[in-house]
């Protein structure tokens, strides 16, 4: 029970955000699935009740309908979701912070210098409403990349990767004042996603401001070791991420608003791809790592089966490593 207690459990809200989970066949979207018919309350109520059911010791918020504000309106305060929260025995891990703008139909660009105080704004907010929950840290990734042959091209060269960190350090700098520290975690198609791009957005961003939150199989996807990565920026993990993947993607996929939906097909649930799991719970020990272990599925349609699959195999297979 030690080692559970330095290493707890969570899972991503969108785990929750499979079709089938809400009495929909596959291929609909979730706004689709409750539009017309959605309440915060009962939304929330479901979630909160699986990841009890699931064995879960937390979770992770992120983008609608599982957001902070939809958690505000059904709860009528973050003092409220907290209380949601203790009853079932759970806790906030963290908060994954989407650029989506509240009542624009756009997204804020972190590597446009005008979005830059409306980011630096909205993380705030955002921290203020996690701080009074309990949680200690914010997720933000960063935009898409175009596709290889796109014409013109998208370089994330040095010029680009300083726009976007002299942001990130002023929204680390917003949160860190409500006591929460903004990681920054990779997606495999985006301007944060291989070994390179962690030691160039390491190097750019304040240790001070901005962490690393490590995700085994975005890494993974974007042909990149989240081992290695992790040994080289030990002093950076502040939360980890933790997903299978069948191997990389293809170097030549089409990059576009759909990819997100995409990329599924390369990931695998914890111990069904090839990350190397003992060697990932030998460096975590080695590292002195506590804290949380995310879980995140994709299109799960019994997602508690899935989280207390993935629990039985981390805590049978796995955790004696840590000790």
């Amino acid at each position: 029970m030690g080692e559970q207690r330095r290493i707890r459990f969570a899972a991503d809200l969108c785990t929750f955000y499979a079709p089938a989970f809400w009495g929909a066949p596959e291929g609909f979207e979730m706004a689709t699935i409750l539009d017309g018919r959605w309440e915060p309350l009962p939304f929330w109520e479901r979630i909160l009740d699986s990841a009890r059911e699931a064995g879960l010791d937390g979770l992770e918020i992120t983008f609608a309908p599982g957001d902070w504000h939809a958690a505000t309106r059904a709860y009528g305060s973050a003092a409220g979701f907290r209380s949601a929260l203790d009853d079932r025995g759970l806790a906030l891990a963290s908060g994954f912070m989407s650029s989506r703008i509240p009542g624009a139909n756009r997204y804020a660009h972190l590597a446009d210098a005008q979005d830059r105080p409306l980011l630096v704004d909205m993380a705030a907010a955002y921290a203020e409403f996690l701080a009074a929950c309990g949680a200690e840290l914010m997720v933000v990734s960063l935009p898409i990349r175009k596709t290889r042959s796109a014409d013109p091209p998208l370089y994330v060269d040095l010029g680009y990767a300083s726009l976007i960190a002299d942001t990130l350090n002023r929204m680390g700098a917003a949160t860190l004042r409500q006591g929460v520290r903004l990681v920054l975690h990779p997606e495999a198609f985006t301007a944060f996603r291989s070994s390179r791009d962690a030691d160039l957005f390491m190097l750019l961003t304040d240790p001070t401001y901005v962490g690393m939150c490590p995700d085994t199989a975005q890494f993974t996807v974007a042909g990149s070791d989240p081992l290695e990565i992790v040994r080289r920026h030990r002093d950076r993990v502040a939360l980890t991420h933790w997903k299978d993947a069948v191997g990389p993607a293809p170097l030549d996929v089409p990059i576009d608003d759909t990819i997100f939906a995409r990329q599924v097909q390369w990931f695998a649930g914890v111990g069904t791809g090839v990350v190397d799991w003992p060697g990932w719970l030998r460096l975590l020990r080695e590292i002195g790592y506590q804290g949380w272990a995310v879980f995140e599925l994709d299109n799960a349609p019994d997602p508690v089966a899935a989280l207390q699959a993935i629990k039985r195999y981390v805590e049978g297979a796995l955790l004696h490593i840590y000790r």
